[in-house]
């Protein structure tokens, strides 16, 4: 029998088909055959009791001993034996290997959503993503399981039944199938119905589980617009919809039940009445009469679950496809081929004929930017000037339309994405933290870091004020997303996670916009030493973050405008030196009101 293969390890070269599921099956199919074998001697055994019964009721209307009579019953125990011990083994198997194949796929699934690149999760939906991994995953198991077994029973007794029922009497054989065609037909009317039913049901589950994602995540502005009435009333419609569309996949779903019973009752008393006749004229024997109407039993049974058997098929083949979707989706990011890199690297980034494209409209176009190695370049510009859109092309969280980014004269398509990422800290707009310890959140990119290293990152960062006020220090586990800090903690962290990396390429994405601006100069000030021999990228709203940098490039309208250092660009009273005048008399007035505040605080 073929072992599990451990967790994570690829499938056997030679089967590189689109579909994960088919070639899962293909591997374990020693498995299968093994437990359907099973099966089918399970199902025979099963169906022989009727002819021992039979031998021995004609047997009893000719005299018959006691010892012939244990004789019949010790054969009935035996082949009960045997189908019991063959039905275990062949369910244990079949639905063991479902359940391999359910871990794997998970493991498959998850792997590739890693893989898939940024663009990928800004149209795709949390709650689908979550509905596909979990309830799809574990209707693909049942399909591959139980389902799989009780399909091929009821295939098994078919074949079997039909075959010794003809054996004894062809004509009443054909008597009690004469329903056969009516039961092929609400079979296709059920299952054409059942999978439309199924896939609504999916759907809308994704979006339910997509809005109890979004309301937990985003209590703080529930709470903080007085939204909960509103958010309630607006998940109970959905839950609504969700309640409606499984009422009408569990009418269908359990409608076949019925319908089956009541034909195959109507072929049993059909079937009863023409054999008793028999049995009367003599044309047919007792024994043969009472097997063929056990074996009649045993078919019906089995016919009756048919209709549990056909739904639970086609939830299982929409559970496939919609699994399929996403393991079919193609990274649009994959790793470079080169295998020689530059050691150590140095950091020279270079952005040459750049031009990115979303949904046909240009928002970065014919950018030409090159960044000497430990530079401090800035970012400056307006929001959606594209300042984030090209510091996330150096770290490939998407490629450009056209052009190319390069770092250390290689084209980032060309590196490997574990070694180019390694060699780049990058701070995003938004902090994200995990629901673990401060510790673990810093360490998340260099674990093996030493106390001192924390301590530095945490200082440099102006996180270690805020760690004396908590009772854990860093070992201080914080909730979801970091829920439990402020935004500036937040930021902070994430700062502090990136300086512990020390990775030769920083990119600073507004990362210090929800920290004061006190603590801000306190930060830049002690980044100073850190960033030199460094290469940092710096975006930023505040001018006042970068105008110590080598070089500012201003982006409006998706290009550079303007380039040099600060002084060289408020001389040239352009696209900059406007938007720096602008700060400043915000800057000013924010200090005149605050003063009238204070002045009439005073008063009072």
């Amino acid at each position: 029998m073929t072992s599990a293969p451990e967790a994570g390890t690829p499938l056997p070269p030679g089967r590189a088909g689109s579909n994960r599921i088919v070639q899962y099956v293909l591997h374990y199919r020693w498995r299968y055959l093994g437990g359907l074998a099973a099966l089918i001697v399970a199902t025979v055994a099963a169906l022989l009791p009727p002819f021992v019964v039979q031998r021995a009721v004609d047997d009893l209307g000719d005299g018959i001993a006691a010892t012939s009579l244990a004789r019949y019953a010790l054969l009935i125990v035996l082949f009960a034996a045997i189908e019991g011990t063959l039905r275990y083994y062949s369910r244990m198997v079949v639905s063991g290997t479902s359940r391999i194949i359910e871990y794997r796929l998970r493991d498959d699934l998850a792997r590739h959503l890693m893989s898939l690149d940024h663009n990928y999760y800004v149209h795709a939906r949390t709650g689908d993503l979550m509905s596909r991994a979990t309830n799809d995953l574990q209707a693909v198991r049942d399909v591959l399981g139980p389902s799989l077994v009780d399909m091929s029973r009821i295939l098994v007794v078919g074949i079997a039944g039909i075959t010794f029922m003809l054996l004894i009497d062809v004509r009443l054989t054909l008597i009690a199938l004469i329903y056969l065609p009516v039961v092929i037909g609400l079979m296709s009317f059920f299952e054409t119905n059942v999978e439309t039913r199924f896939r609504e049901v999916q759907e809308q589950l994704s979006l339910l589980t997509d809005r109890a994602q979004e309301n937990v995540a985003g209590i703080r502005a529930v709470k903080a617009y007085a939204q909960e009435e509103a958010e309630i009333a607006s998940f109970a419609t959905a839950n609504e919809v969700m309640r409606r569309r499984s009422m009408r996949l569990a009418l269908y779903h359990s409608g076949l039940f019925p319908v089956m019973g009541a034909l195959t009752g109507a072929g049993t008393l059909l079937v009863l009445w023409v054999g008793g006749h028999n049995v009367v004229q003599g044309n047919m024997s007792m024994g043969e009469f009472v097997a063929f109407n056990f074996i009649l039993a045993v078919l019906a049974n089995q016919l009756t679950a048919v209709g549990w058997v056909v739904a639970m098929a086609q939830l299982g083949t929409v559970a496939i496809r919609r699994v399929n979707e996403v393991l079919r989706t193609p990274p649009a990011v994959v790793d470079g081929p080169a295998t020689t890199l530059p050691s150590p690297v140095r950091g020279e980034v270079e952005f040459v004929d750049v031009s990115v494209a979303f949904g046909g409209r240009e928002v970065l176009r014919d950018i030409n930017l090159r960044i000497p190695a430990g530079a401090t370049v800035a970012l400056v510009g307006g929001t959606g000037a594209g300042k984030t859109t090209l510091a996330s092309l150096l770290v490939r969280l998407s490629d450009p339309s056209r052009g190319g980014v390069r770092l250390d004269g290689l084209d980032v398509r060309e590196w490997p994405l574990d070694a180019l990422r390694d060699a780049i800290a990058f701070v995003p707009q938004e902090a994200f933290l995990f629901s673990d310890s401060i510790r673990e959140n810093i360490s998340y990119g260099r674990p093996e870091a030493e106390s001192a290293e924390y301590e530095a990152a945490t200082r440099i960062s102006r996180l270690s004020n805020d760690l004396k006020d908590l009772q854990d220090g860093l070992d201080t586990t914080i909730g979801e997303r970091g829920v439990t800090l402020s935004g500036g903690q937040k930021q902070r962290a994430a700062l502090a996670r990136a300086l512990l990396k020390q990775a030769p390429v920083l990119v600073l994405d507004d990362a210090l916009s929800h920290v004061d601006t006190q603590t801000e100069e306190q930060i830049l000030h002690s980044l100073r030493e850190v960033m030199r021999g460094r290469t940092t990228i710096l975006i930023a709203h505040r001018t006042s973050t970068l105008r110590d940098a080598d070089l500012l490039a201003v982006i409006e309208d998706g290009t550079i405008v303007e380039r040099g250092t600060h002084e060289q660009l408020l001389a040239a009273g352009g696209v900059y030196a406007r938007i720096y005048r602008e700060q400043l008399e915000a800057e000013r007035r924010a200090q005149q009101q605050a003063a009238l505040d204070l002045d009439g605080g005073g008063g009072t």
